[in-house]
C-alpha cells in the first residue's frame, strides 16, 4: 500500500492536470487549445517519477506548481467566471507543494 503522502501528491498531480485542461470547456474563454495544451504538458513531466517514488522528483515538483499557484490566487482576485476553477488549481497546487514536501522529508528520513 503505497504511503499518504505520495497518494496525495498523485491526486493533487492528477487534479491539477485536470483542471488545466477543463480550461478547455470554460465558455467565453480567450485561451485557444494550443494554451491549454503548453499550460498542461509541464504537468506530465513528474508523472513517472512520482510513481516510482525517486527523491529528486519529489524535490522539484514543489516548485513546479508554485507557478500554478500564483495563476490560482491571480484568477481568484481578477476574474469571478473563473473563481471555481481558481479555487481548484490553488487547492490542488497547495496539496501538491505540501505533500511533496513531507514524502520528500519522509523518504529522505527513510533511506
Amino acid at each position: 500500500m503505497p504511503h499518504p503522502l505520495k497518494s496525495t501528491s498523485l491526486v493533487a498531480l492528477s487534479g491539477l492536470l485536470l483542471c488545466q485542461l477543463g480550461l478547455i470547456f470554460v465558455p467565453d474563454n480567450s485561451l485557444d487549445l494550443y494554451w491549454v495544451l503548453l499550460l498542461s504538458l509541464p504537468l506530465l513531466l513528474p508523472y513517472r517519477g512520482l510513481i516510482s517514488s525517486r527523491l529528486y522528483t519529489y524535490k522539484w515538483v514543489g516548485f513546479l506548481c508554485l507557478p500554478y499557484f500564483c495563476v490560482g490566487i491571480s484568477e481568484l482576485i481578477a476574474s469571478p467566471d473563473l473563481r471555481t476553477y481558481a479555487f481548484l488549481t490553488t487547492l490542488f497546487s497547495t496539496a501538491l507543494f505540501i505533500s511533496s514536501i513531507y514524502y520528500t522529508r519522509y523518504l529522505r528520513l527513510n533511506s
